[in-house]
């Protein structure tokens, strides 16, 4: 089984990077290639690489800064609770944004797990 991520999540992992979300690039990672800088075709689907050998990829963007700059960061699931663990979102509260949205009938749950960390990272009027 592959992994894939639809067009929604792409957007919205495009979002959060527009939002500012932290990431350091780590062998484990999807990334999207938007500016189709890797030359060869994804085994995955378009524009979508795993960064497998992570030495390999940083030498070919020229550094770890240039690489952030090149992609898009795609997190997982896990990823995802990673992230909303370390805002301090807790279980329940995900649980039970899941149950409302009824993402797991859905097949959104991820999708949602990004909106929910948008949330976190969109500043608020009261903030301003």
């Amino acid at each position: 089984m592959e992994m894939r991520f639809t067009e929604q999540e792409i957007k919205a992992a495009q979002h959060l990077e527009e939002l500012g979300l932290p990431w350091t690039p780590q062998a484990g990672h999807y990334v999207l290639d938007p500016t189709e800088f890797c030359e060869s075709p994804s085994p995955f689907q378009d524009r979508v690489y795993f960064i497998l050998n992570y030495p390999y990829f940083m030498k070919a963007a020229g550094g770890v800064d240039r690489f952030k700059e090149l992609m898009t960061w795609l997190p997982t699931w896990y990823d995802a609770r990673l992230i909303l663990k370390h805002l301090e979102i807790s279980d329940q509260e995900i649980t039970d944004r899941l149950d409302r949205v009824q993402a797991i009938i859905h097949g959104t749950e991820r999708l949602e797990l990004y909106k929910l960390i948008a949330e976190q990272l969109t500043p608020t009027s009261e903030s301003v």
